[in-house]
């Protein structure tokens, strides 16, 4: 028998067939340790872009809300000035009448 019929080919581990034929187990394990790092990142990646989305309408819910805040603070001064006036209104009413 010649050396080469004694001989063994071996592949390295990273051009290993994954199929099951040739593979070891510790290849087998990193793989679906691997697969299931790259799920678990889809799934946080999708939680990002829900986030995110989530994070634009409340931005804009609360731009929306220094808007009408914004108008309530102004119509708030118009009736003060209002109020303030009609106590002179009542004031000259009251001189007009007395007299």
């Amino acid at each position: 028998m010649s050396y080469a019929q004694h001989r063994q080919t071996t592949l390295p581990s990273q051009i290993r067939p994954s199929s099951g034929f040739g593979s070891n187990p510790s290849t087998s394990t990193q793989s679906s340790a691997l697969q299931a790092r790259i799920n678990e990142k889809k799934v946080e990646l999708e939680n990002l872009r829900q986030l995110r989305d989530l994070s634009a309408g409340l931005a804009e819910q609360m731009q929306q809300l220094e808007n009408k805040l914004s108008t309530l603070s102004s119509g708030t001064e118009a009736v003060a000035a209002v109020l303030g006036n009609w106590n002179n209104v009542l004031r000259a009413v009251h001189m007009a009448s007395c007299k």
